[in-house]
């Protein structure tokens, strides 16, 4: 039996859909937005395709996806005792589903760390991403140095 072949969007929902499946029963409130967001996702894409004039796949997923680059720094803002959680679902569901976009963002934070500075706050929320998936692995605590090095410098005042 051959599997279909995926599009990038058909991942991305299937990425969303996941995630809201590993935090629907998280109790923090920035948690249960973002489940609510992830878990919209799906009813706001058909919405879309039914507009007028007609959206493309490609635009559609380009959309979704930068919402995937911007989830960092909303898992950021869920109560730390929570954050963990919510960050390793994420993890899940884009290793599960969309695994081409950890490695785009793997690359994007080899690229911080080979310059040693963070230039944006697009930057910034994703090193922080990384420090809260870090953060439950003490094996990698000298990785998590780095990283708070980075951290401290973007947001000590100039």
């Amino acid at each position: 039996m051959e599997h279909a072949v995926k599009t990038k969007a058909q991942k991305i929902l299937a990425a969303y859909e996941r995630f809201a499946q590993g935090i629907a029963a998280i109790p923090d409130p920035k948690a249960q937005e973002l489940y609510r967001v992830a878990a919209g996702v799906p009813r706001f894409v058909e919405h879309t395709k039914s507009k007028q004039p007609q959206v493309t796949s490609s635009q559609i997923a380009s959309g979704l996806e930068q919402g995937l680059k911007e989830m960092p720094a909303l898992v950021g803002a869920v109560e730390a005792q929570w954050r963990w959680a919510v960050a390793k679902a994420w993890h899940d569901a884009i290793s599960s589903e969309y695994p081409g976009f950890l490695q785009i963002e793997a690359e994007r934070l080899q690229k911080i760390l080979a310059r040693g500075k963070i230039r944006t706050e697009g930057e910034f929320h994703l090193v922080r991403y990384q420090i809260d998936v870090l953060e439950a692995q003490p094996e990698l605590a000298a990785e998590l140095q780095v990283l708070y090095a980075l951290a401290e410098t973007y947001e000590a005042p100039t």
